[in-house]
């Protein structure tokens, strides 16, 4: 592999993007990045974005701007333009598609030598909310693809982006964060979501969308309450606030507001109510994960069919926090899961088998053991530091290719 030495070291990396909520993974990267060998820099299309303040606590160079509407598109590519000129960027790299629309053709115009943008979203078949031109464009002006799992990359296939541009690179996630947790962190979540409860917890992390399952694992847990009618079902990171939320809905209905997430709340909340109030606890959002899922007996991630979660991290999670999974195959966890040995692995939409899941991991401590032993060796090829490693060297060697 080409070394940084045939290389201007530091190599100038500009990352443009934006994203609504804090994404862990891409602040790792700003962290952990080598940065005698990689001058980064960035340019954030949002100026609320969660990623500003990592950046100053890091003291990383970065612009922000704000980029709320597609019709601006042109504008904000001139933008990116002058500053990928005047920073004599050697590699930009985009995530999300805001980022990379205007950010993948800006540095094609600026003749940035390597143009990367990493796709966390499943084949546009399925992903409707751009024209496909609008796709084909970002990847026709980008140098590679970024891929964080086998199932992204065969959408990416199957939507024609050629195969030689896909590099397949997973996300990268900090072990150690999970290995040490104070436990008066745990307890503090503790006191605060579950009091005095002893009994089994269920973990759910997920947005209260369809394709998340969260139906299926509410009626596997009416299952579950037969034989242990004390366990506990804690539905977080639902990004929902109930207060005054059906008038929420309503308001947004009279006002002709496409919102088609208020009929899966809804039907989502519809489910809830048919178990006991105390059995079960919302939290809309909880920035300490790793602590949280400590709290977890058993954790159950379902979504409804493969080419969800593209970009899904919460296996992993549970993978790294010593909690053993009942899951279906989505995401990463296509490319790791093996049933009985890792996870307990379900199919697609099938609450009897989740709860058949969940009660074998609660019953049998010899295979709840394996699991948790199992995976936590599996999820040690996402330490960050892999991720790292691999992404410098696709740097590099992109760039070098480009200069010989």
């Amino acid at each position: 592999m080409p070394t940084p030495e045939k290389l201007n070291l530091p190599v100038k990396v500009t990352y443009i993007f934006t994203h609504p909520i804090r994404w862990v993974p891409f602040e790792l990267v700003a962290k952990y990045i080598d940065k005698s060998k990689f001058a980064i820099d960035y340019v954030i299309l949002n100026e609320s974005d969660p990623m500003i303040a990592c950046l100053q606590e890091l003291h990383i160079p970065y612009i922000v701007t704000s980029y709320s509407d597609y019709s601006n598109t042109p504008e904000m590519v001139k933008f990116l333009y002058d500053h990928l000129l005047k920073n004599q960027t050697d590699v930009v790299h985009t995530h999300w598609f805001a980022g990379s629309l205007a950010g993948i053709q800006a540095a094609y115009y600026a003749k940035v030598p390597v143009r990367i943008f990493t796709r966390e979203h499943p084949s546009i078949k399925y992903y409707s909310r751009h024209a496909a031109s609008k796709h084909r464009l970002i990847w026709e002006c980008a140098t590679n693809v970024i891929g964080v799992t086998h199932k992204s990359k065969e959408g990416m296939i199957e939507d024609g982006i050629p195969e030689h541009k896909i590099t397949l690179i997973p996300t990268g996630f900090d072990v150690s964060e999970y290995e040490n947790v104070e436990t008066s962190r745990i307890e503090q979540l503790r006191a605060k979501y579950l009091g005095n409860h002893q009994s089994p917890v269920i973990g759910v992390a997920a947005r209260y969308v369809r394709w998340k399952g969260v139906e299926y694992v509410i009626e596997a847990f009416k299952k579950v309450l037969d034989i242990h009618p004390n366990a506990l079902l804690v539905l977080a990171g639902t990004g929902i606030d109930r207060t005054n939320l059906e008038e929420k809905i309503r308001k947004a209905r009279k006002e002709d507001i496409v919102a088609p997430q208020y009929d899966d709340i809804l039907s989502i909340s519809e489910k809830l109510s048919q178990l006991p109030q105390q059995s079960y606890i919302e939290i809309p959002f909880e920035a300490d994960l790793f602590a949280l899922f400590k709290l977890f007996t058993v954790f159950v991630h379902a979504p409804t069919d493969s080419i969800q979660e593209t970009f899904g991290q919460v296996y992993v999670d549970a993978m790294l926090s010593r909690v053993p999974s009942v899951i279906t195959l989505a995401g990463s966890a296509a490319d790791h899961a093996v049933h009985r040995e890792n996870a307990w692995v379900v199919d697609y939409k099938n609450s009897d088998q989740i709860a058949e899941g969940i009660l074998a991991l609660l019953s049998d401590t010899h295979l709840r053991e394996k699991i948790i032993h199992n995976a936590f060796v599996c999820a040690q090829q996402y330490d960050i530091k892999n991720h790292i490693q691999r992404l410098e060297q696709f740097y590099i060697s992109e760039l070098q290719k480009r200069r010989e």
